[in-house]
């Protein structure tokens, strides 16, 4: 009986510590699951979530917006590029949910080929910034999207709304206005800019000494950039822009032609032969009082202390109109692989860089224009002559043609300018032939130096 007391007792103690132990166990676990709630609550990162009403935690957790990735690439030059840098870095201040990635090329046709390649494979940046040589490069190939409501094209350059088109579909947002040409004068040497072409020749009467090389003024005649203006001052123009047809046969060609003779032969208030780095020269030494020339000229005469100033080219001689120089620029092209939140994020993206604060910043921190027409209305342009009367020469600027038509229109104004300034050719008989020699380099049926050949042996 004792001996199964003492069990008794026995397990009664056990059971008792056994239940006591148990007890603290629980009490330390939840003790310790308290306190490491506490500090996990401390210590997690504050999350931000657009509250809704109604809304649990669950479902605001399910509607966080991750960080968006927007890539563009580009091959600007090195006042472009840092240009570009800072209006990403502007754009990423104020939308916070975007990551820009930008991606540098060597060159514009490197990047094209990675483009098209990736896009075909389904993948490749959102944006690409490039020229317009790209609308009739990428859209042929169906790997960038039509432009539809992206943009309002009614306040951007008329000369590059035109060249943004292939088959009759918009492909690029025009971003900058690059190389136009126009009037430069010698302020320190004349007062008022001439009106036209007529006041031009005048002014040269009075002011020519060959002998001494003092000129009224100088034209670049062996360069077709420096001639085609003049067509289009004249009432048409050197391509349809519509059906890609070149259009050099015309009456506004012969009257140019006829312009340059009249002024080479009748007048004889040019000299003949000379080149650009020549008519520059002589423009810096102030002999050249008058000229057309680049919007790159214009940091190269400022920094030579030039007392210049720059208007749009005067009226063609005998015409009403003023002459339009080629311009060409710098455009956004949405890859056909971007929809959704991307699509949005690039939009807003391009949005941003056509901003009226944006367009100005570039326009003086680098060598282009704005694309808006109505931004002359801004301060710091209208302030600003140079950038001011560029303006208006570049609001009447046509688009320059795609390369592949370009480059054959001038090559066969080149071949054939000389024998019409010697007089060897009629005007009349020259615009014929200039239009079928541009049609057969275009075909490749015959090459430039065939040409030349051609011409030596007649």
């Amino acid at each position: 009986m004792i001996r199964k007391r003492s069990n008794f007792r026995r397990i009664n103690n056990l059971a008792g510590k056994a239940i006591i132990f148990t007890l603290a166990a629980f009490l330390v676990f939840t003790f310790s699951c308290q306190l490491f709630e506490e500090q996990a609550e401390e210590e997690a990162p504050v999350e931000e979530f657009e509250t809704v009403a109604g809304e649990s935690k669950e479902e605001l957790v399910e509607d966080t917006v991750a960080i968006l990735e927007i890539s563009v690439w580009e091959s600007l030059g090195p006042k472009e590029r840092l240009a570009l840098m800072g209006s990403i870095e502007d754009f990423l201040a104020e939308h916070p949910l975007i990551n820009m990635v930008a991606r540098h090329f060597r060159n514009q046709e490197e990047l094209m080929d990675q483009f098209e390649a990736a896009s075909l494979a389904g993948s490749g940046p959102e944006i690409i910034l490039v020229d317009f040589n790209g609308v009739y490069r990428l859209a042929p190939e169906n790997v960038v999207k039509e432009i539809t409501d992206e943009v309002d094209y009614y306040d951007i350059l008329d000369g590059l709304v035109e060249i943004s088109e292939y088959n009759g579909r918009k492909y690029i947002i025009p971003f900058r206005g690059t190389d136009p040409l126009m009037f430069f004068y010698n302020k320190s040497l004349m007062e008022n800019v001439p009106n036209d072409f007529e006041e031009v020749i005048e002014y040269c009467k009075e002011k020519n000494n060959f002998e001494e090389q003092i000129y009224g003024f100088l034209l670049n005649v062996n360069e077709p950039d420096w001639v085609i203006p003049f067509i289009g001052g004249y009432s048409d123009w050197i391509v349809d822009y519509n059906t890609d047809s070149i259009t050099l046969d015309t009456e506004a060609a012969k009257k140019t032609l006829d312009f340059l003779y009249y002024i080479y032969n009748e007048e004889k208030v040019l000299p003949y032969g000379l080149g650009y780095e020549d008519i520059n020269t002589l423009f810096k030494k102030g002999n050249a009082h008058m000229i057309i020339n680049g919007l790159w000229a214009i940091d190269e005469y400022k920094e030579d202390g030039i007392d210049f100033g720059i208007s749009k080219i005067p009226e063609v001689w005998g015409g009403y109109k003023y002459p339009t120089p080629l311009m060409s620029g710098l455009g956004f092209m949405i890859n056909t692989n971007c929809y959704g939140n991307k699509l949005e994020g690039a939009k807003n993206f391009i949005d941003y860089m056509l901003l009226e604060d944006v367009q100005v910043a570039w326009t003086f921190n680098t060598q282009t224009l704005p694309i808006l027409k109505s931004i002359d209305e801004n301060t710091s342009i209208e302030n600003d002559d140079f950038i001011f009367n560029a303006l208006q020469q570049a609001k009447i600027c046509r688009g320059e043609p795609n390369e592949e038509i370009i480059r054959v229109i001038r090559d066969a104004l080149r071949i054939n300018l000389e024998n019409v300034i010697n007089g060897n050719i009629t005007s009349e008989e020259a615009v014929l032939k200039i239009q079928e020699d541009a049609i057969k380099l275009r075909a490749g049926s015959i090459t430039v130096e065939e040409l030349k050949e051609e011409e030596l042996e007649d």
